[in-house]
C-alpha cells in the first residue's frame, strides 16, 4: 500500500519528465506500481475489504461465540487456550484452520473491549484533602 506522499511524488516526478523505470528504481518500487499510481484517478491506493467472508467458520460461528462467552466467564486458571477451543470445534466437524479461529477470537475480544471502554464513567478531577488516598 502506498501512502499519499509517495503517490504525489511519483506523479510530480512523472510530470517533470522522468521515466517510469527511473522513478521505480529511485523509490524502490515496481514499474507496475508506478504506472498504477500515475493512472489512478484518486491518490488513495489502499485496499479496503469491507466484509470478511468466513466460508469455513460461518456455520460454526455461533458455537465459537458460545465457547468464547463461556471461556470469558471462567476464572483465569480454568480458561481454555485457543488451541483447545480449535480442537473442540474440530471434534464437532469444523475443518478450518487454527488461524481462522485465532483471528475471529481476536476480533471478538476487541469488540467486547470496545464495548466496555465506551461505558460512561465519572472520574473526579478535584478531591477534598485526604480523599484521594482512601
Amino acid at each position: 500500500m502506498l501512502v499519499l506522499e509517495t503517490v504525489l511524488r511519483i506523479r510530480r516526478e512523472h510530470a517533470s519528465g522522468k521515466a517510469i523505470k527511473a522513478i521505480a528504481r529511485d523509490l524502490h518500487l515496481s514499474r507496475k506500481v508506478v504506472r498504477k499510481a500515475i493512472r489512478a484517478p484518486e491518490a488513495d491506493m489502499g485496499y479496503r475489504c469491507e466484509v470478511q467472508p468466513l466460508p469455513k467458520l460461518g456455520p460454526f460461528q455461533a458455537r465459537l461465540d458460545a465457547l468464547l462467552e463461556e471461556d470469558e466467564a471462567r476464572p483465569r486458571r480454568e480458561k481454555l487456550r485457543l488451541t483447545r477451543i480449535h480442537d473442540l470445534l474440530l471434534r464437532e466437524g469444523f475443518d478450518g484452520s487454527y488461524d481462522a479461529v485465532r483471528r475471529y477470537a481476536a476480533r471478538w475480544r476487541q469488540v467486547r473491549r470496545r464495548d466496555v471502554m465506551d461505558a460512561p464513567a465519572f472520574i473526579p478531577l478535584l478531591f477534598r484533602p485526604g480523599e484521594a488516598y482512601q
